[in-house]
This record gives structure tokens, C-alpha cells and sequence, in this order.
């Protein structure tokens, strides 16, 4: 069996439980992996590495993939804004969480830097951030002021 950690990084930094599953991960030695310490339980369902990087972690915690300024210097395009994680959800997310915690609501405790990019349409990227392009118009329509954005 190869390496969770492995299948998890070839997999775009994060992973399903179903797809974890299909390398002959059982949920109850996926639950072994977390409590160690080898893995981390981002969501519901959803797992990463250790050393995963602590933008997309929080990104995928919320319920999205990095976005707009957020996404560009994940690309290696900029500087993260210091003060607010961008994120990317289809307009049809719901049950986002906080970025620090997969049990809290974000309705429920709304933070002020966690600036949410609803999109109306597929948006071209990965699983860990939208694609340079799409972050850079999403940059050019963003004062990230208030909590979300609308995104063609």
C-alpha cells in the first residue's frame, strides 16, 4: 500500500475519504492516521497532509480554494494579503465553517478576515486555488472590504 501521505500530494494537497478509500484506506486506519499526527482532518470527509500549507488548509476549512490575492501568491504571483484569506465557493455552498476550526459555522462566528468569492460559474483551477487568470480578474474586482464578493 502506498504511502497516504503520497496519494494525498499526487492528489492536489487534499483528499477525499472516498479516494482514500480506493488505495485501500479503511475510514477507521484514516482515523488512526489523524490521531497520530500523519495526517490532518480538514472537513468532514476531507484530509491533508501535515505539512500542507496553512492558506489552504484554512481555505478548504471554510469550504473553497484559494482565491484572488490569495490564489495569486499561492501561484507565486504576490504576496498573500496579511490581513484577510481569500476563498473561492460556488454560489450554491452552504455549511461554510471558520477557517481555524471545521466544527464552527462561519455564520455562527463570522470573521472579518475571511473574505468569500461566490462564483456563478465553474471556475478553472485545482484543488487548491483557482487559476492565474481567474484570480487576477477576481483581484481586479476586489477592495476587500465587507465579507464576500460576487464573481461572474
Amino acid at each position: 500500500m502506498r504511502r497516504v501521505q503520497t496519494i494525498i500530494r499526487e492528489l492536489g494537497g487534499i483528499a477525499r475519504l472516498s479516494e482514500l478509500g480506493s488505495h485501500g484506506y479503511s475510514p477507521e486506519i484514516i482515523g488512526l492516521l489523524v490521531d497520530y499526527g500523519r495526517i490532518i482532518r480538514v472537513r468532514k470527509g476531507w484530509y491533508a497532509n501535515t505539512d500542507s500549507d496553512d492558506a489552504l488548509i484554512r481555505a478548504w476549512r471554510v469550504g473553497g480554494r484559494l482565491a484572488c490575492v490569495s490564489a495569486l501568491a499561492h501561484h507565486g504571483l504576490g504576496e498573500p494579503d496579511p490581513l484577510a484569506l481569500h476563498v473561492s465557493v460556488p454560489r450554491t455552498a452552504s455549511r461554510l465553517r471558520t477557517a481555524h476550526n471545521h466544527r464552527e459555522r462561519l455564520a455562527e462566528h463570522p470573521d472579518p478576515a475571511i473574505i468569500v468569492h461566490w462564483t456563478r460559474r465553474p471556475v478553472p483551477g485545482d484543488r487548491s486555488a483557482v487559476d492565474v487568470e481567474f484570480a487576477r480578474e477576481q483581484a481586479a474586482g476586489c477592495g476587500s472590504s465587507g465579507a464576500a464578493h460576487d464573481t461572474l
